[in-house]
């Protein structure tokens, strides 16, 4: 028997529009929808996703942020039948709903993992889906045939499938995000945004400027520089990291910075380097060296060259002394707004490459 797809059902003459506004019924949908807005936000921002990642935590966060996307389709669902009610045409075989559960048996009957003959058995059990034929049939879906109906009603309220290229890439490479902070990528903390934003103030950005962005992580400098019309090119280390800027159409010119010859090319170099062992002064170092004369370095380091004893941080603290550097305390705690949390404090820096230099 061939099967029927749900999203290819046309509404019949029984699921043809009321003809007439009920605006209570738009006010108590609307209302149903208002109050999922602060569980989705807790569901897809969860507090467990700011914890030290292990593949425990990145599991729950995951499941917890997809529990999220679930309920913002259900609410979207809401808002649509609340705006057709309003209008008087919402399909008759959706009046009977009044209830987010009656929502979420339909949203779990309509996957794609779902045949025909799974939505029958549903109808047909005695126990195991007793309580979603209870909800189903409240809203007046008595039969597979309806429940079918009423799922295809929906799609065409608000269809899911039908994102644009941009909204699915999108969608993409926010959970490849999401991923790359469970994963405890070594040295990979995204730079917070008012740390970003701070730094592309300082850098007097002009139009063509070229812009390097040495340890570019999953793109978070690289997506601001965009925005300010600027194409920047960057280095990543983690080939995880390196793929997600590409995936993004970022301009990857190598994987080890520290390893790359130094081209003085760019006219303002931003970065939030890593930190561990001290690396942090030797990413400044080096990167300061891809900059033309005249040109301007804006990075964040760890406050551990300030009172540093090792002949590395007494170099590093007179090299900025040399150069006449910029330098001042990021708020206490910066990085606890991290996508992937630190509670490391920071410096920025803002170093000018003398005009002279050869």
């Amino acid at each position: 028997m061939q099967q029927l797809e749900i999203w290819d059902l046309t509404c019949t003459e029984a699921d043809s529009p009321l003809l007439f506004p009920n605006p209570r019924k738009a006010e108590k949908l609307r209302s149903l929808a208002d109050a999922m807005t602060l569980a989705i936000a807790a569901k897809k921002n969860p507090p467990i996703a700011q914890l030290n990642p292990t593949r425990r935590r990145a599991g729950i966060a995951d499941s917890m942020y997809q529990e999220g996307v679930r309920l913002e389709r259900i609410q979207s669902w809401l808002y649509a039948m609340a705006d057709r009610a309003e209008r008087g045409d919402l399909p008759r075989i959706l009046d009977g709903i009044n209830a987010k559960t009656q929502l979420e048996v339909l949203a779990s009957m309509s996957k794609d993992s779902w045949s025909n003959q799974d939505i029958e058995g549903v109808f047909s059990s005695t126990d195991r889906y007793a309580q979603w034929v209870k909800k189903l049939k409240s809203a007046g879906i008595h039969t597979p045939k309806q429940c079918l109906r009423a799922i295809a009603a929906l799609k065409q309220l608000c269809d899911f499938s039908n994102c644009s290229p941009e909204e699915t890439a999108a969608q993409e490479i926010a959970q490849l995000k999401r991923e790359a902070v469970w994963q405890g990528i070594p040295d990979y903390f995204p730079t917070p945004r008012h740390l970003i934003e701070q730094m592309l103030s300082l850098a007097a950005l002009e139009p063509k400027m070229r812009v390097l962005e040495p340890s570019a992580g999953s793109g978070s400098i690289c997506e601001y520089l965009r925005a300010a019309d600027i194409e920047p090119d960057c280095f990543e280390v983690s080939p995880t990291l390196r793929s997600l800027l590409k995936r993004q159409g970022f301009n990857s010119i190598g994987d080890d910075f520290m390893q790359a010859t130094p081209q003085p090319i760019y006219h303002r170099v931003i970065m939030n380097p890593p930190f561990s062992l001290g690396n942090d002064i030797y990413h400044i170092q080096q990167a300061f060296k891809w900059l033309i004369p005249g040109g301007r370095l804006l990075g964040i380091t760890s406050c551990c060259y300030t009172y540093g004893t090792r002949q590395k941080y007494q170099q590093f603290r007179r090299w900025l002394r040399h150069l006449q550097a910029t330098e001042f305390d990021n708020p206490p705690g910066s990085f606890l707004q991290s996508e992937r949390r630190t509670n490391v404090n920071t410096r920025m820096l803002v170093i000018d490459k003398p005009r002279n230099s050869a």
